[in-house]
């Protein structure tokens, strides 16, 4: 009895190489150059009496956002080479926008340190 014939081997399946990003954009620059200015206009408004208070729960997230971003946009411009100069601005603006928030919640909290109670007799 003769063995049949063994079909001959086939390479396995290679699955398909993930899509590689498009290094004539720099998508995180891009973001943090659009979420600064939201934050810093939100931050804006911190200091107002009434609208400060909602305005700050907007504003601080969006500058740490811009940040985050700003910081990935330099990790990718340093990768790819373009977008550095929207990565720095990002970072800028949403540094703005905390030193604005900070700032504002400093001096608001100092206020309380100059209150004087009378003392009773």
């Amino acid at each position: 009895m003769t063995m049949p014939a063994v079909p001959p081997h086939q390479p396995p399946f290679a699955p398909p190489s993930p899509p590689r990003a498009d290094p004539s954009t720099n998508g995180t620059a891009i973001a943090s150059v659009i979420v600064g200015p939201i934050a810093l206009f939100n931050s804006a408004f911190v200091p107002l009496p009434f609208i400060g208070f909602v305005a700050v729960f907007a504003a601080f997230p969006l500058a740490v956002a811009t940040i985050i971003l700003g910081h990935f946009g330099l990790r990718a411009a340093q990768r790819y080479g373009v977008g550095r100069v929207m990565a720095v601005v990002g970072l800028v603006v949403g540094y703005l926008a905390i030193g604005i928030i900070l700032a504002t919640a400093t001096l608001f909290f100092s206020q309380f340190l100059f209150i004087r109670t009378p003392i009773a007799s």
